[in-house]
């Protein structure tokens, strides 16, 4: 029997299941979590119940793993420790979820850009992007006009207002410290055309 991580009382449970109903009558087989957590691998295992999911974390980022292993049990889940950022993901899946993924890119020497790029040359039919949309590491407006350029469709896209915003104090983004309120986030659901 699977042990799941319960999501039920968290927004980010309530905003993944409204940007997966468009995906309702799509047979998804092959997920990957992108900055995999407890909660997003958990998420993905309860909505998709026939799917794999490899549930991609920086490698020994024992904040990620420790909490996957303790709370998860499933057969059809695969811890992968891997920098996303140097990492060439051959195999195709149906779905893609990087779901608070993004802003973290500089936590792990990387950038978003960067990070951002990788993610999208998953190759994958599915894609959702979910972060905080006061994220100053984020960057919205690039994130459109590159899926506007490279044929994405976005089938769907909503902000979400949280709960329980959290107070980021004095961020490390490149040679700045700037701090922040995670009041909101957005999330996209887009296609590979």
């Amino acid at each position: 029997m699977e042990k799941l991580f319960n999501t039920s009382g968290l927004i980010h449970d309530k905003a993944i299941k409204s940007m997966v109903k468009p995906l309702k009558n799509v047979e998804i087989k092959k997920i990957i979590d992108a900055g995999s957590g407890k909660t997003s691998a958990s998420i993905l295992l309860k909505y998709f119940e026939k799917a794999q999911v490899d549930a991609i974390i920086y490698p020994g980022d024992n904040r990620k793993k420790n909490p996957i292993e303790s709370a998860i049990g499933s057969n059809r889940l695969e811890v992968i420790e891997a920098d996303i950022c140097s990492t060439c993901f051959r195999k195709k899946y149906d779905l893609c979820l990087a779901l608070l993924t993004l802003g973290e890119a500089h936590n792990f020497g990387n950038h978003f850009s960067d990070l951002f790029h990788q993610i999208m040359d998953i190759r994958a039919q599915y894609f959702i992007i979910y972060d905080i949309l006061e994220d100053p590491a984020v960057h919205y407006r690039y994130m459109e006009q590159y899926f506007k350029e490279k044929g994405f469709k976005v089938l769907k896209k909503k902000k979400f207002k949280n709960p329980h915003p959290e107070h980021y104090p004095k961020v490390k983004y490149d040679k700045y410290k700037l701090e922040f309120d995670s009041k909101h986030f957005v999330g996209y659901l887009l296609e590979k055309i």
